[in-house]
């Protein structure tokens, strides 16, 4: 059985090849998008420098700064994702902590309803309590004078 130890390791390993696959995939998909929609005009561009290889040299410098360009948009997609999506989650903590800021203020609120009502309670106690010794104190006095 692995100790707490050998279990962190194995957490931080599973951490990582995680991240890993997570950042690869990504790596894919950004070299995809940005390889893709100008994987015919490589071609062409192949063709070309076989049939006319003077005219071949300055369009790949066209097709090299468009594939740039492209790769630049790909990015900035690919962010603006990624930026909407930790929006969303944001918005979704939000929310969370939005709906408990207001189960707590609930809770406070009651709370402070039964303190008022514990403190009524106890202003009306203390003035029966004041009310019977009051009584009590001017029977004794009584008592004591008539005795007397």
């Amino acid at each position: 059985m692995p100790n707490v130890g050998e279990n962190d390791k194995l957490q931080e390993i599973s951490d990582y090849v995680r991240f890993s696959s997570l950042s690869q995939q990504k790596a894919d998909i950004r070299h995809a998008l940005a390889t893709e929609p100008i994987q015919y005009i490589l071609k062409e561009l192949a063709d070309l420098e076989h049939d006319d290889p003077k005219s071949a040299f300055p369009a790949a410098r066209f097709v090299g700064l468009y594939r740039r360009l492209w790769e630049s948009c790909v990015s900035k997609h690919i962010i603006g994702q990624r930026l909407e999506q930790e929006n969303l989650l944001l918005e979704e903590a939000g929310a969370h902590l939005r709906k408990k800021r207001d189960g707590l203020q609930l809770r406070h609120d009651k709370q402070l309803a039964r303190l008022r009502f514990l403190e009524q309670a106890l202003d009306s106690s203390r003035e029966r309590l004041v009310s019977v010794l009051n009584d009590w104190t001017y029977i004794s006095i009584r008592r004591l004078f008539c005795f007397r």
